[in-house]
Formats: structure tokens, C-alpha cells, sequence
């Protein structure tokens, strides 16, 4: 009787521990992502905005062995008049 309130109090533990940890292991990629997509169009010249990071938070799309721009990434960018040229290659690394 005892050991499996020990069972149920330990699985109830790493579910409440896995539930905190892998948001914080999983947002720390994306983050990063988005910040080479602002960088390098920081470095192209454009003015860093809003919708800049808004576009830039839409992931590229990895499916091996290519990494493939979001369409949401590109069409945001291509609103605010950013090239198709710095597009493609901004999306590509967010």
C-alpha cells in the first residue's frame, strides 16, 4: 500500500517537473531563430519593427535535407517591402 503511494507521489512529481522544463528547453531554439531573421535584416538596412519580429517568429520549415521559408514569414515581410531576395534568406534563418 505504501509503495504505491511513493509510485503515484514520483510520477506525479516528473510530470509536474517535465511539464516546466520543456517549455524552457523548447523556447530557447525559436528564440534564437527569429533573432538571426532580425539580424540579418537589421544588417540589410531595414528598420527593425513590430512586424518585422512578428515575421521573423514564424519558423522555417525543416524538412531534410532542405530548410524551406514559412510562407507567413515571407508574405509578412514582402507587405512591409522588404525584397523577395532578403525575404527568402531571412525566413530561411528564422
Amino acid at each position: 500500500m505504501k509503495a504505491t503511494k511513493i509510485k503515484r507521489a514520483l510520477a506525479a512529481i516528473s510530470v509536474v517537473a517535465a511539464a516546466g522544463i520543456v517549455p524552457l528547453v523548447t523556447a530557447a531554439p525559436a528564440h534564437a531563430s527569429q533573432a538571426r531573421c532580425v539580424n540579418y535584416l537589421g544588417n540589410q538596412g531595414y528598420v527593425i519593427g513590430p512586424r518585422v519580429r512578428t515575421a521573423c517568429s514564424y519558423g522555417a520549415i525543416f524538412s531534410p535535407p532542405a530548410t524551406t521559408p514559412n510562407p507567413n514569414c515571407l508574405l509578412r515581410l514582402i507587405e512591409i517591402r522588404v525584397s523577395n531576395a532578403h525575404a527568402q534568406t531571412a525566413c530561411s534563418r528564422a
